[in-house]
């Protein structure tokens, strides 16, 4: 049997595959896509993911064997591997950064040190700080990091590598399987009863025990023993529910042969499904017309664009399409910007397909993440018990899909595709369509107010565009009000933070019991506080930023690093108790309506209110049955949320999103606004938006009053075109970060001096970003912008020489370099 070495991926950041001796009793197990414990360094263990397997031996390197596989079968496809070899060299990532990203957690294994007592023949040289650790090791071994925590402060390194070079102790390394299957106690038969005889004559013996006998007949009752050949069992939670039987007479059972308990593998997944399954809604003519151009657009290209406004009724359409790819056999992932937007689709959903579809995103536990994990990978063997559908966040597009059919991108200008830390700084969207050219399968890019770069490629040919402009059911369009802000400070008509437009429609919302939405892209209280006598600001120990406040904690917060301090009653420079709250946030909203609508529900849905797994849910189903009168929000109220009766939304300060320092600022607001809005209104009568503004006479509320999707798109490619941004040039951001601010200087020079050396694109920077300082590194920027004409990947390599030339200058090699390509 010819030497089979196998290349394998490292879960650390490494750009290269190591490879490996497959040890002659492994030859006929190991296959690509199987994790596999190796030893990297002298002895650290780590679970690997084989990429492939040859029979070719490297040269002049000394091959270290394969200690073990993990999988009997791989746990990533074929697909998933080219998948992330493509992003790697897209997104100038590492293979180990995309398979930490890809994999759950629990599918990832630790090593860890576990100190074991050798002997203990020479104990005469052992000092105080060795005897304290071979106190906690008498019985028994002891994990390195159980060892430190037990001892604290008296733990030492230096007297536990004594010990090690003494020979009294030594070090092991051990995997650690994160993922545990979830069991209950399940009750069926003993072996013996085999046939209702049998039973009959168990149940004769138990003539004095009336309470097992009873117990004995529920059990018969719940699981209709012996019918159609079955083996009876349930759960011990199921038998003993509603009742008054408990284990005391389940062991009398037990005891006499009659029952046996056993531990049997449970999902840990919620099951939505519906005890009757829906059919599908019938589509309006407009939807109907929708459906046939998407249909008849894919004869010709992979991805189509559906331009559909706000309450179309495109979710309709991405049902009946997937109905479809369903009848087929294959799968359909359906990617969603916001966990938010999951709880009414997931229920759309369900109703329609039943218990065919999954929901992956990061609220779920690392245990049932890997569970649904594993539902997909299944149905490619057994798909009746996997998942042929998933609705997921960005993430489930690296899923182990066997076969796609379809690829659903809803929403998809958001820049929650994005993802901007850690690497790999990959796009969902974007990645979608490679994923679905690698598997043969359509995309369909769906929103009321597409990218300008994927409003471009259609235009353009690249992608086709369908559009989809009546609202469903014939309802209108929410009328748009602007209202200034200036204006009305002045006048002192304010009624807290609402002009007195918004105040008055609010009332009259409440009056007709109809509900209001209002967002404020900021959470917290107030994005600062001041000092009213020497105007100190407190600001972060880690990041060059102000710390926000959170009434209802009494903290000051990071949202960039999680460092927070309590408020304190006076200033922490001069002493004066004057501390004044600077602007205001989503919870000071909620705070100053209170007062104003008294007998009005106000709840709050932002990131600091929805931190558990079921808080958006809950948030939802209160403004769904009209607990909820006033709902105040960020980014998360403006996408997607279908609510009946809400019939006014304010935007309280616009002004926030047109003058954010970013060439996307623009595109960005009209795309929230126009998304807002859109909450307002539906079935029963017309909605109203009132934005409040200090500059009603920026032109681009002029487009977002009339809709004018086309007007705002030509004036932003115009100025695009003009100032080179994309769609037209390609952008690409390298980030060079460091503890020591001279560092940063120094490192940034030097790959500046080395980029110029390319003239193939334009160079911006060095420069220090708005926020200088984020988790105690410095940061600069180098920004990198070419013609789209122009072929990246020799620029890329281009860009990685430059970084690795500027990593091995003196005093460098602790410097942190991260690209991103493609920067939203």
């Amino acid at each position: 049997m010819p030497e089979l070495f196998a290349q394998v991926i490292l879960p650390l950041s490494l750009h290269d595959s190591y490879t490996y001796r497959v040890p002659d009793t492994l030859q006929l197990l190991v296959k690509p896509g199987q994790r596999v414990v190796v030893q990297f360094g002298q002895k650290r263990l780590y679970a690997a993911l084989v990429l492939s397997i040859s029979e070719i031996k490297p040269e002049n390197i000394a091959i270290k064997d394969i200690q073990q596989i993990l999988d009997t079968e791989p746990v990533v496809n074929p697909q998933n591997l080219e998948l992330w070899k493509w992003i790697a060299d897209y997104y100038c990532s590492t293979l180990g950064d995309i398979f930490r990203a890809a994999l759950p957690t629990g599918l990832k294994l630790d090593s860890k040190s576990e100190i074991i007592l050798k002997n203990t023949d020479s104990m005469e040289s052992v000092n105080e700080k060795e005897l304290m650790i071979l106190a906690h090791l008498r019985k028994k071994s002891v994990y390195l990091e159980d060892l430190q925590k037990k001892l604290g402060t008296d733990f030492s390194y230096p007297a536990l590598k004594s010990l090690l070079q003494k020979g009294l102790l030594a070090v092991e390394e051990k995997m650690e399987e994160k993922y545990r299957p979830k069991t209950e106690p399940y009750i069926k038969f003993h072996p013996s009863v085999t046939s209702d005889e049998t039973l009959e004559i168990k149940i004769e013996s138990l003539k004095r025990a009336k309470k097992q006998v009873d117990l004995l007949f529920h059990f018969v009752h719940k699981t209709k023993s012996f019918e159609e050949n079955r083996l009876p069992e349930i759960s011990k939670k199921e038998l003993f529910s509603g009742t008054g039987f408990n284990q005391s007479l389940l062991s009398g059972l037990i005891k006499r042969e009659i029952l046996n308990q056993f531990e049997k593998q449970v999902s840990r997944l919620s099951d939505f499904q519906n005890e009757a399954q829906t059919s599908l809604n019938l589509l309006n003519k407009y939807q109907e017309e929708a459906f046939i151009n998407i249909k008849n657009a894919f004869d010709t290209k992979s991805v189509v664009l559906m331009h559909g406004i706000t309450a179309s009724g495109k979710t309709e359409i991405y049902i009946h399409l997937i109905e479809e790819i369903l009848q087929t056999g294959r799968q359909v992932l359906y990617l969603l910007p916001e966990i938010a937007l999951t709880s009414q689709i997931i229920r759309r959903l369900k109703n329609v397909f039943g218990s065919r579809v999954g929901i992956y995103h990061s609220k779920l536990n690392s245990q049932e993440r890997v569970e649904i994990w594993e539902k997909v990978l299944q149905y490619q063997s057994d798909p009746a018990s996997g998942y042929q559908v998933v609705l997921g966040a960005r993430s489930a597009i690296f899923l182990p899909f066997s076969n796609l059919g379809l690829i659903v991108v809803d929403e998809e200008h958001e820049n929650s595709f994005k993802q901007f830390d850690p690497a790999p700084r990959y796009n969902a969207r974007d990645m979608a369509i490679v994923l679905g050219s690698q598997h043969g399968a359509k995309v369909l890019l769906g929103s009321a107010t597409p990218s300008l770069e994927s409003y471009y490629n259609a235009l353009t040919g690249k992608y086709a565009l369908v559009s989809l402009m009546k609202m469903h059911a014939e309802v209108e369009q929410p009328e748009i009000l602007l209202t200034d802000l200036r204006r009305a400070r002045k006048r002192k008509e304010m009624h807290s933070l609402l002009t007195p437009e918004l105040y008055n429609e609010i009332n009259n919302a409440l009056e007709n019991y109809e509900q209001v939405i209002l967002f404020q892209n900021r959470r917290g209280y107030s994005p600062y506080v001041e000092c009213f006598e020497c105007g100190s600001i407190p600001k972060c120990v880690n990041c060059d930023v102000s710390l926000t406040f959170h009434k209802n904690r009494n903290l000051l917060s990071c949202h960039y690093c999680g460092f927070s301090k309590p408020l304190k009653n006076s200033c922490e420079t001069c002493g004066s108790p004057e501390i004044k709250t600077r602007g205001y946030g989503t919870e000071k909203i909620e705070d100053e309506l209170k007062p104003l609508f008294r007998n009005a529900q106000i709840d709050r849905m932002d990131l600091d209110s929805t931190q558990t797994k079921s808080a958006f849910e809950k948030i939802i189903h209160k403004i769904e049955t009209r607990k909820t009168d006033i709902l105040v929000g960020t980014q998360m109220v403006t996408k997607g949320l279908d609510f009946e009766h809400v019939s006014v939304v304010g935007i309280l300060n616009a002004d926030n999103l047109i003058n954010f320092p970013d060439f996307r600022a623009h595109e960005r607001a009209f795309q929230l606004i126009s998304q807002v809005s859109g909450r307002a209104g539906r079935k029963h009568k017309r909605g109203k938006v009132i934005v409040q503004t200090s500059q009603p006479e920026n032109h681009l509320f002029q487009f977002i009053i009339k809709r004018d999707f086309e007007g705002y798109f030509n004036s932003q490619l115009n100025e695009r075109k003009l100032f080179r941004y994309p769609p037209y040039f390609r952008f690409i951001k390298i980030t060079v970060k460091h503890r020591l601010v001279e560092t940063v200087d120094r490192a940034s020079d030097i790959l500046f001096k080395e980029l110029r050396k390319n003239n193939s694109y334009y160079l911006m920077g060095p420069v220090f970003p708005l926020i200088s300082r984020v988790q105690a590194l410095y940061n600069k920027e180098i920004w990198l912008r070419f013609d789209r004409k122009i072929n990246p990947e020799k620029i890329k390599k281009f860009i990685l020489d430059a970084i690795q030339y500027t990593r091995l200058a003196p005093h460098n090699s602790n410097c942190v370099f991260n690209v991103d390509v493609d920067p939203m």
